[in-house]
C-alpha cells in the first residue's frame, strides 16, 4: 500500500486544519480513510457525505484539502 499525506481545512464555526498520514491502495481509498477517521463529523457519515467532502476537497476555486503520495 502507498502512503499519503492528507491535509484538510474544516468548514463551519470553528475552522481547523486536520492532517494525517494514511495508507491506501490508491488516492481515493486513502482519502476515504481520512474522511472516515478525521472529517466525517462535518458531513453525513455515508456515501453522500463523502461525495460532498470530495467536492470541497477538490474545489477548483477554493480547495479545502491537499493530498500527496510519498514512499
Amino acid at each position: 500500500m502507498s502512503k499519503y499525506v492528507v491535509a484538510f481545512i474544516t468548514q463551519g464555526k470553528r475552522v481547523q486544519l486536520r492532517h494525517a498520514i494514511v495508507e491506501g491502495e490508491n488516492r481515493d481509498s486513502a482519502l476515504r480513510r481520512f474522511f472516515t477517521e478525521n472529517a466525517s463529523e462535518n458531513y453525513s457519515n455515508d456515501e453522500h457525505g463523502f461525495l460532498y467532502f470530495k467536492e470541497d476537497f477538490f474545489d477548483e476555486n477554493n480547495p479545502a484539502g491537499s493530498i500527496i503520495e510519498f514512499e
